[in-house]
């Protein structure tokens, strides 16, 4: 009987012992991870990874002392950035932050289930109790060459490992499917540079704000205080490729208070504009963001965009099949927009925003003042054949 009563606690030793040491890494989006050019002429890269939790999963508390990321070659890793306790306590906070505002919940789409369902509380420290989580948002790396994973592990204050995840990695651009949405010369507001908005959302990671150049090197022909001025407003939008049309959104108005006011300082501005957008989100839900927008399915299991569209514009049912070239709407200025241009993007899913982001790589598409062809960049003017 003593033998058999030592045995027995033996082996709820060797049990409880496993489920203490190990946690649960999760990330959103689980990947595979698109890299995108830094550098076409020169192959430098960059990678987004937007949402890693650690979630303790175990009966008993947890500390990360440290989170690494390792961009694997052959297996090995070739790059490593380690986040250490200064780093992880800032984050901790950060996130928990976040939560305790509602932010997380607010704008779900930017972190999908990372933190699990029903969503883990975030502690305010590296040291997580049963349940918790520490979030890590918008980690950037860089490299040349190829890649086909990044690894990231937690450690604790021994180096032992927490919990490890790999996420594999898309170094190559897709192929040419698509056709510019829009026909002619074209300014690229926002792409999907470090620099702008986009490569920070999980949506319109890869997206594109198109606008048009005029006379004076300005996107409005008088003072700019109207839509109506604005070269790019009213022009047709077209099907980037065949597909079927999925979802039609033509119930949002368009705002011209949200343009910036004459002298009125660019920080001013910002935060203005910063408040009225989350004052709409507050009162109508996140899909305001993309204003009136057309989503068209295609036979490859992707996604294409075009949101900001003008009210009425819209000349497409769900159902409807169309061709790439055939018109959609008409460049707006609706939902949350500064100025009239069109925003246009691919998901992997039937959403303006409840979706991941995908690279697009255009057939018909050249900049003429780029060295090499590339992908396009924020800034790059671009003309369509």
């Amino acid at each position: 009987m003593q033998r058999i009563i030592a045995a027995t606690l033996f082996l709820l030793a060797i049990a409880t012992g496993a489920s203490a040491a190990e946690a649960s890494l999760r990330a959103f989006p689980t990947g595979p991870l698109n890299a995108f050019p830094l550098d076409s002429v020169r192959g430098v890269q960059s990678l987004m990874l937007h949402n890693v939790a650690v979630i303790n999963t175990t009966n008993a508390p947890v500390t990360v002392a440290t989170l690494e990321f390792e961009l694997l070659r052959g297996g090995e890793p070739v790059e490593r950035r380690t986040l250490g306790s200064a780093d992880l306590a800032r984050l901790s906070a950060g996130g928990a932050g976040l939560q305790q505002a509602g932010m997380v919940e607010a704008v779900a789409f930017q972190f999908g289930d990372v933190l699990g369902k029903p969503a883990a509380k975030l502690s305010t420290t590296a040291t997580l109790a049963p349940g918790e989580g520490l979030l890590v948002t918008s980690q950037v790396l860089s490299f040349s060459g190829q890649r086909e994973a990044v690894r990231v592990t937690a450690r604790g204050a021994d180096g032992a490992i927490v919990a490890r995840l790999s996420i594999p990695v898309i170094v190559a651009q897709p192929p040419a499917r698509y056709r510019f949405p829009l026909k002619g010369g074209f300014y690229v507001q926002a792409g999907p540079s470090l620099n702008t908005h986009h490569r920070w959302a999980v949506p319109e990671e890869f997206a594109l704000d198109i606008g048009q150049i005029g006379t004076g090197g300005h996107t409005f022909r008088t003072d700019g205080r109207r839509f109506a001025d604005y070269w790019v407003y009213g022009l047709p939008v077209l099907a980037a490729a065949d597909g079927e049309v999925v979802k039609v959104v033509d119930v949002y108005g368009e705002d011209e208070s949200l343009i910036r006011k004459a002298g009125e300082s660019q920080q001013a501005y910002y935060e203005r504009i910063v408040t009225a957008q989350n004052t709409r989100m507050a009162a109508e839900g996140a899909e305001v963001l993309a204003g009136n927008a057309v989503v068209v399915r295609h036979a490859w299991g992707e996604y294409s965009v075009y949101g900001h569209l003008r009210p009425g514009s819209v000349k497409v049912r769900v159902g409807q099949a169309v061709k790439a070239g055939d018109v959609l709407a008409a460049v707006g200025s609706s939902g949350s927009s500064t100025e009239p241009h069109l925003h246009f993007h691919i998901c992997d899913g039937p959403s303006a925003l409840n979706c991941v982001g995908k690279p697009a790589t255009f057939s018909n598409v050249e900049n003429p003042m780029a060295l090499l062809p590339g992908p396009i960049q924020s800034g790059d003017i671009v003309e369509t054949n």
